[in-house]
């Protein structure tokens, strides 16, 4: 082997050994996106469900307001209000990216007849 081939050999190996640290580093910023995306989208819900529970207000409106663009489903039983809250998570690329992943957070409260005004 001559000295060149000893130079281009460590170049291929540096260049694959950095492809290599660019895509294990990408996708871990992935997963750290849908984490902190199914923590937010819970918070949501769970605030959208005790301010209904709680007070009277419309679980439907808050949540659209701490969470907009998401997509929101209330559901009110007799005694309970469930509400879940999904949010598009890019995987690559800019915010809306065609590669994304739905996460979704639910929440449930029990409903308050003494601050509420539902019982």
């Amino acid at each position: 082997m001559s000295r060149n081939e000893h130079g281009t050999g460590l170049i291929e190996v540096l260049v694959l050994g950095g492809l290599i640290v660019a895509l294990v580093l990408h996708a871990g910023l992935a997963a750290a996106r849908v984490q902190a995306a199914g923590e937010a989208a819970t918070e949501v819900a769970q605030l959208a469900a005790e301010a209904a529970a709680r007070h009277g207000a419309d679980a439907f409106d808050v949540a659209q307001r701490l969470s907009p663009g998401s997509d929101i489903a209330v559901a009110e039983s007799g005694t309970e209000i469930t509400v879940t809250v999904v949010v598009a998570v890019p995987l690559i690329g800019p915010e809306n990216s065609p590669a994304s992943i739905d996460v979704a957070g639910r929440a449930t409260a029990r409903i308050s007849p003494y601050r509420s005004g539902h019982g």
